[in-house]
């Protein structure tokens, strides 16, 4: 999508200086993990806004902070030009349903003691919307929206595939009508030869319903089909944020590259181009590195890196994290 169409988007939901942490048990010390760390972010309406990054970098975690899942430990959120951090249960409850997620495993995220009409209808029933007949039908049409036969109505998530759970997941989803889904890795269980069934039913339900998604996943091919934006994270903070085609096609990241270079390559002629890929692990996010949390796997590191945490610059339409952007270099 050109980025001068995003511009014109309305913020839908956003995050200022956000926090997240979790005690670590039997911790002597009283030690936290820093799961989110100092997060700002804008989620325009319609879009599709990808969180990328390496396992255990904070994506999923971000994503139900965002939502309330998990209360945050700093920072505010607005939704829809309402602060929605630390409102009471109460006063929140019509603004959890324009919220829902996707859970990324149809496996464990599916009561397997509900068949799928009562799945399908349980945020229907939470949320006392629709009489008993308005109800039937209502499943009935997401059912038909998702592509599962009315007729399995009565089955238990136990005699469907992966594919078919996550469509009912998906259907759960769409249920209260929301305006905004965050998808936590929602293919990353699925065959690829499902996934791509998946990824087009996302795809088309967003164009009918108007829908905006944060789509949290590891997979980079996946995501430069079904996002706009792409928000690069590293251990609980933001890297890079830019339009998907301009980060595929000119990273500033050093981090952004790296991920990007870790992309298999179809073309048997393109393999043998020998690219830089990433060394080292990750580091602790008990323990992260001052500074710049990239710098100790970062090979255009200087002193700087290791002692002051990177300014947000903003470069053209993108937004980096970093004190020696790439373009800068070159």
């Amino acid at each position: 999508m050109p980025e001068n169409h995003q511009k014109e988007k309305k913020v839908l939901l956003s995050a200022e200086h956000l926090y997240k942490e979790f005690p670590v048990e039997e911790s002597r010390t009283k030690d936290v993990v820093h799961a989110v760390t100092d997060i700002n972010l804008e989620i325009r309406e319609g879009e599709t806004l990808a969180l990328v990054g390496e396992s255990g970098c904070g994506k999923s975690t971000l994503g139900k902070t965002l939502i309330r899942l998990y209360d945050s430990d700093g920072g505010k959120i607005t939704f829809d030009g309402v602060d929605i951090t630390k409102m009471p249960e109460r006063a929140f409850a019509k603004y959890r349903t324009q919220m829902q997620i996707i859970f990324q495993d149809p496996y464990a995220s599916l009561n397997p003691r509900m068949n799928v009409f009562q799945i399908i209808s349980e945020p229907l029933r939470t949320h006392h919307k629709y009489s008993k007949e308005e109800l039937a039908e209502k499943v009935y049409q997401l059912m038909d929206e998702v592509g599962i036969a009315r007729e399995f109505a009565n089955r238990y998530p136990h005699q469907f595939s992966g594919g078919q759970r996550q469509r009912i997941g998906i259907a759960r989803a769409l249920a209260l009508n929301p305006r905004l889904i965050v998808c936590d890795e929602p293919v990353s269980a699925l065959d690829v030869s499902i996934q791509s069934q998946v990824l087009n039913l996302l795809k088309d339900l967003q164009e009918q319903y108007g829908l905006t998604y944060l789509f949290i996943s590891h997979d980079l091919s996946v995501v430069k089909f079904i996002s706009d934006r792409v928000c690069v994270m590293f251990l609980g903070m933001i890297c890079e944020i830019g339009d998907t085609e301009e980060i595929y096609a000119k990273p500033l990241h050093p981090y952004t590259r790296f991920l990007l270079n870790a992309i298999p390559l179809a073309d048997p002629k393109l393999r043998s181009e020998k690219k830089e890929l990433l060394q080292g692990d990750i580091p602790s996010p008990v323990h992260p590195p001052t500074g710049c949390r990239f710098h100790t796997r970062c090979p255009y590191a200087k002193d700087i890196c290791a002692s002051e945490v990177p300014p947000c610059r903003q470069v053209g339409d993108r937004i980096v994290y970093c004190h020696f952007p790439l373009e800068e270099d070159a």
